[in-house]
């Protein structure tokens, strides 16, 4: 092998004669979040246990208001049972289906597919027995 062959497969070198690495300069960034989304213990640091910031979100005087947990009671009732229900999106859309699953901000409703609804979209809902009532 010929010496200017090697020096072709050498990796170049940078202004201040340090290698660059094969796939280039890259630099891990990690931006430190602002204080105040810190404060929302939804979100939590590195450092903190997935377990304990789910508490934490799911714990009301950590959440800043009151939980008579009604909300989670009616949708508990109305997945047990199966109640077909309806959706009205803040769009206007129309879902109608099961509930299969829900948690603090989704409910997953099982119809002829599965669709996840973020509950912040949800416009009212009610169940599909009183849409005679309604329509």
């Amino acid at each position: 092998m010929r010496s200017d062959d090697s020096a072709s497969e050498k990796i170049p070198e940078a202004a201040n004669g340090t290698s660059i690495p094969p796939a280039g300069p890259r630099k891990l960034v990690r931006p430190t979040l602002p204080e105040r989304v810190l404060k929302n213990r939804a979100v939590y640091r590195r450092d903190d246990s997935g377990i304990l910031a789910h508490h934490q979100a799911m714990n009301p005087a950590h959440n800043g208001h009151e939980s008579t947990h009604a909300e989670a009671f009616y949708f508990q009732k109305q997945a047990q049972s199966q109640t077909p229900m309806v959706f009205i999106l803040e769009d206007g859309e129309r879902v109608e289906g099961v509930i299969e699953w829900y948690d603090l901000n989704a409910i997953k409703v099982k119809n002829h597919s599965r669709t996840l609804i973020y509950k912040s979209s949800i416009k009212y809902l009610y169940k599909a027995s009183e849409n005679n009532s309604r329509g």
